[in-house]
Order: structure tokens, then sequence, then C-alpha cells
């Protein structure tokens, strides 16, 4: 199990997880191999980011049937761009993505 993100800003410190939130705005509803395949990393590896990401709100699971769809939780995100709106840190992370 990952070590406890207190903060979601401490969890997009990480240019995996940057990268895990702007597949998912641009496709809502992929499904973890769907993201394993887009980003070109393992499973395995994607698991704890995650996590993390769930653990902070930034992320939301939904089961259909067997499938787990993930979507960016866009309540937690727009407030979250907002705070880093001042910085442009967010905007310019994921848009490098």
């Amino acid at each position: 199990m990952p070590p406890k993100v207190l903060t979601i800003r401490e969890a997009l410190k990480h240019p995996l997880r940057r990268k895990i939130i702007a597949y998912l705005l641009e496709n809502p509803g992929s499904s973890v191999r769907q993201l394993s395949r887009g980003l070109g990393i393992s499973v395995g590896s994607l698991s704890g980011h995650l996590v993390i990401l769930e653990r902070v709100g930034l992320i939301l699971e939904q089961r259909k049937s067997k499938r787990l769809e993930l979507f960016v939780n866009s309540e937690v995100f727009l407030t979250v761009k907002e705070e880093f709106k001042g910085a442009g840190n967010l905007e310019s992370s994921v848009a490098e993505v």
C-alpha cells in the first residue's frame, strides 16, 4: 500500500499522477487497462498512483458490471484548478502531458 498523501497538492507533485488526470479528462470512463495502454505503463505501476488519487478525491471509480470505469472528480478538480490558477502550476503541468 502506498504511503498516505495528505493533500491534493502532494498527490499532484508526481508527473505520472498529472498524466493520469490529463488522460482521464480527455478519456472519461476509461478502464484501468485502457489507462495503462494509453499511458504505456503497466497496470501494476499504475495501481498505487490510482489509490493515492482516489484517497485525495481526485478520481472516482464507477463499476459497470465487471468493468471498473475511472473519472476525474470534477468538483474537486475545479477547486484544485482554482487554487493553482494564480501559480499556473496545474494547468501547465496538465498541458505538458
